[in-house]
């Protein structure tokens, strides 16, 4: 039987999520976006099968791309999962990433995050033209040696009914463009994302996003500060205490954050809290 590119199939979808679980679990062929357990990976799948594609030769798939398209923003985040090497990768790569734009039609761009040491996928994009952004971390800190010790000053507390609009307006001009605006974070509010404010004499000081990822693991997925608001220490309070409602609120055991490698003032207080680098990826934007 000949090598065929296909849309995702309902019923082959089981297969599909073992493949991406086992691709993703080494580093040389995994991608940022993609869930480690095979049931979630097949959730997200369900959720993208529109924009979803599989290579399939001789009964058995080869590899896959799943994307997960913004069209306000005009991008889609892109899963590229292949079971080759070399120059069978790019040849594979090409027609999973055709078939994938044809889909999503003109106009929107497809971000690529994957771990430094999958080489192949990172000289398939360089040869498809991609443009290479900054280099992000990923970072963790350990419930296990962690301590408790709040740093002076105010104390974080959960966002108010009352200040909702205040959070939206001070997280999207922290974070303009971001993959979720401050809408979205408050529309799963008390599920898996917790808000924590610090307030000053001008309103809405700092804030952080805990979310919680199941596995005994979170995230401190977004840390901001009112630009006439820094240099107090209020970023280093708001994270000690994500740290501490994630171990101690919520019983997780690892805390994970993701940081741009050009971001020394983050990374620094990142490192000096007592978060290790885990994983390094590569990002390219395919235009």
């Amino acid at each position: 039987m000949g090598r065929t590119v296909r849309p995702f199939a309902a019923g082959e979808l089981e297969e599909l999520s073992l493949l991406a679980q086992r691709l993703n679990g080494r580093r040389e062929s995994g991608s940022s976006f993609c869930c480690a357990k095979a049931a979630d990976i097949r959730r997200d799948f369900e959720e993208t099968m529109d924009s979803g594609f599989a290579c399939w030769e001789g009964g058995r798939p080869l590899g896959l791309i799943s994307c997960f398209p913004d069209r306000e923003k005009g991008n889609a985040d892109c899963s590229l999962l292949l079971d080759a090497r070399g120059e069978r990768y790019g040849e594979l790569a090409a027609e999973l990433v055709d078939a994938a734009r044809e889909r999503l039609g003109p106009g929107m761009a497809c971000t690529f995050f994957f771990p430094k040491e999958n080489g192949d996928c990172r000289n398939f994009l360089r040869s498809a033209g991609a443009q290479r952004q900054v280099n992000e971390y990923i970072l963790r800190l350990d419930r296990e040696g962690w301590e408790a010790c709040p740093p002076p000053g105010a104390e974080p507390r959960p966002v108010r009914e009352e200040e909702r609009d205040a959070f939206a307006a001070l997280y999207d001009s922290v974070f303009p463009g971001a993959y979720a605006s401050g809408r979205d974070i408050l529309a799963d509010l008390g599920r898996t994302r917790f808000v924590y404010v610090i307030s000053d004499g001008a309103g809405l000081a700092a804030y952080g996003v805990l979310k919680l990822q199941g596995g005994g693991q979170a995230a401190a997925e977004m840390l901001g500060v009112r630009e006439g608001a820094r240099r107090r220490g209020y970023g280093r309070t708001v994270l000690h205490h994500l740290a501490q409602q994630a171990f101690s609120q919520f019983g997780a055991e690892r805390l994970e954050l993701v940081v741009d490698a050009d971001n020394e003032s983050a990374l620094r207080l990142y490192l000096d809290t007592g978060f290790r680098l885990r994983q390094e990826n590569n990002c390219y934007i395919l235009r």
